[in-house]
């Protein structure tokens, strides 16, 4: 009598493994009712079942393991196939990530038709992940149903649990830290930086700005990398560009980058464009000898728009600046952390004179 059961720690859950046929099948949930293996009892009582089958010869893996396109095991990698035609590496890589760790080994054996809004409810509840994980994990399998529905593949999306995008805590430079970082960046690097920063561009678009998007007066932001991927357009989606003037400090940058014959801006000594990882390293030095610590993102994108903010510029023109397509984006950029608020109201005794007296 052969099988074994075992618990999951990714999905919280058991399964039961049994042999047929010199080959092993994992059963993760009752093939009559649908629902999975939350205790050691009932897995247990399922192995009971198939180890009998499996004596008495009358084992079928198909009762057990049900092989229809509409699993959700089976529906979700052909979508994952599809999906891959249309969106970055880096999306996919994320997405593959939310369906074979967790989705697959919570729900795989369910037909997509049938699941209802509390498998979503308990597949959201089981999920061992900080709330940024757990978002991006649910937000996945909602992307699963949606275009499911579109396809036509089934009647309609099920009630999911409201989702709140966790806030990034935003960290910024001030004018004075941006220089010392810049200082200790060396000369033959420091143009791709200073650009990024004066236009709080993404890393990976100041990495694909092309020579043929500099003209005499103005530059334009018309494609991007995606890790080593080469996409057209800004983050904000396909064939969407923004245009700037050049600044004096742009010119400046610009006139001290060494020629070169690769059709991008900004190379490496050995002609091809940067990488992530070299401006990380890079950048990781110069945070090294300053003691000023700011990740590299931050530093180029949230220091534009927080330094523009604290300046008075009005919301709406950071907006434009930075390339959002709805206000609400650069909101973000307006909350402080709890030492630059009270730095601020500390600021305002400097102008406002209080009747101490009356106070007291």
């Amino acid at each position: 009598m052969g099988g074994s059961y075992h618990y999951d720690k990714n999905s919280r859950r058991w399964f039961f493994q049994i042999y047929w046929e010199g080959k092993p099948y994992r059963v993760w949930r009752n093939p009559e009712t649908g629902q999975p293996y939350f205790s050691k009892q009932s897995a247990i009582k399922q192995l009971s079942l198939a180890r009998d089958q499996v004596d008495r010869g009358i084992f079928n893996p198909k009762f057990w393991r049900p092989d229809s396109p509409m699993l959700i095991r089976n529906y979700a990698r052909d979508w994952l196939k599809d999906k891959a035609k249309h969106i970055t590496k880096k999306t996919l890589t994320g997405y593959k990530t939310a369906i074979e760790r967790y989705v697959i080994p919570f729900m795989g054996d369910i037909d997509l038709r049938y699941i209802r809004a509390k498998h979503i409810r308990q597949f959201k509840e089981s999920l061992p992940l900080e709330a940024k994980g757990i978002y991006n994990t649910v937000s996945a399998l909602r992307t699963l149903f949606r275009d499911a529905y579109r396809d036509e593949d089934i009647l309609s999306v099920p009630p999911f649990p409201k989702l709140s995008k966790p806030k990034t805590q935003i960290t910024y430079l001030t004018y004075e830290q941006q220089g010392k970082l810049l200082n200790a960046i060396p000369d033959c690097h420091k143009p791709i930086f200073i650009v990024g920063m004066e236009y709080g561009l993404r890393v990976g678009e100041v990495r694909a700005i092309p020579k043929s998007a500099i003209t005499e007066n103005h530059i334009e932001i018309m494609q991007r990398f995606s890790d080593n991927e080469l996409l057209e357009g800004t983050k904000a989606g396909f064939g969407t560009t923004r245009r700037y003037e050049l600044t004096k400090t742009t010119r400046e940058a610009l006139a001290i980058v060494a020629p070169h014959l690769s059709p991008f801006v900004f190379v490496r000594k050995d002609g091809k464009p940067y990488t992530n990882k070299n401006l990380n390293e890079i950048w990781h030095k110069a945070e090294k000898a300053t003691g000023i610590h700011c990740k590299l993102y931050n530093a180029m994108r949230h220091s534009l728009g927080c330094q523009l903010l604290d300046l008075g510029y009005d919301m709406d023109t950071v907006r434009q600046i930075l390339g959002h397509s709805n206000i609400s984006m650069t909101q973000v950029y307006a909350e402080r952390s709890g030492t630059t608020i009270t730095q601020a109201l500390e600021a305002r005794h400097n102008v406002v004179e209080f009747n101490k007296k009356r106070a007291l």
